[in-house]
């Protein structure tokens, strides 16, 4: 007989309590805490945080964290899907409890007092079938993963055609806070898509949008400092790239505002 795991020896009850917490999966905006990256955080402290990280030029970003890859985020699997995939045990434990989320709600008006009163063949559809998690998902509240904001409520809006809102999804706010232009890697850190592609940074095809944390991350290994460099307001060498040995100008250029990634999911 193969070990349980960890969760699977644990009583139902505290099983029950953890799985709370990963109904709406949360991650965090770069430099912040959960609690800081909440939309109705105070906006003075969570200001001060945020300065604090963006201010200090020396240190590696912030990649350490779950969703860390905002370009990416809406495929990430649910972790009821994931856990449910582990064992039969952890499958009938997520069973359980989102069972009782649908019992709770009951979107869908379904019989389930008759059910449990008079049996399985006394309603009609047959209940026994369901499978809870999947049914939950359906119709569950959609949140932002980085600040918590409700973005879709069931019947979930489609900001795109034929597409639905993933159970995991950002917000336009978080987005734009965690992604870069092309156009503004190429005036604040001189990378051209062919750099950023040698490097393997992140991004959409062509580089319209690049991961904020993997381009400071290129700039912090090449010009040792985060802080970005724009010459927009003159001509001539950048000192930044003076002070790496890097003999480096910027030709300006007319800043171009592209769409948003199909890959990525944004809701009003």
């Amino acid at each position: 007989m193969a070990s349980q795991s960890k969760l699977e020896s644990l009583p139902p009850e505290i099983v029950n309590h953890i799985l709370s917490y990963l109904v709406h999966p949360r991650s965090r905006l770069a430099g912040l805490t959960e609690l800081q990256s909440t939309h109705d955080f105070p906006y003075p402290a969570k200001q001060q945080a945020r300065d604090k990280y963006h201010f200090d030029h020396t240190a590696p970003p912030d990649a350490d964290r779950f969703g860390a890859d905002t370009l990416t985020c809406a495929r990430i699997s649910h972790p009821f899907y994931t856990l449910a995939l582990t064992s039969r045990r952890c499958r009938r434990l997520i069973e359980s409890y989102c069972a009782h989320l649908v019992k709770a709600y009951n979107r869908f008006n379904l019989p389930f007092a008759h059910l449990e009163t008079y049996g399985a063949q006394s309603v009609y559809p047959n209940l026994t079938a369901i499978v809870y998690r999947r049914l939950w998902l359906q119709f569950a509240p959609r949140l932002c993963i980085y600040c918590g904001f409700c973005l879709s409520c069931y019947p979930h809006k489609k900001p795109f055609p034929a597409r639905t809102v993933p159970p995991i999804a950002t917000c336009p706010d978080c987005f734009y806070a965690q992604i870069l232009l092309l156009n503004e890697v190429e005036h604040q850190y001189h990378f051209s898509p062919e750099d950023l592609a040698a490097h393997n940074v992140r991004g959409t095809d062509g580089y319209e949008w690049a991961l904020r944390i993997d381009v400071e991350d290129l700039a912090l290994m090449i010009y040792h400092t985060r802080a970005f460099h724009s010459l927009r307001s003159r001509k001539g060498p950048c000192p930044t790239c003076t002070c790496a040995g890097i003999d480096a100008s910027l030709i300006d250029k007319t800043p171009h505002y592209g769409t948003l990634p199909k890959r990525s999911r944004r809701t009003p």
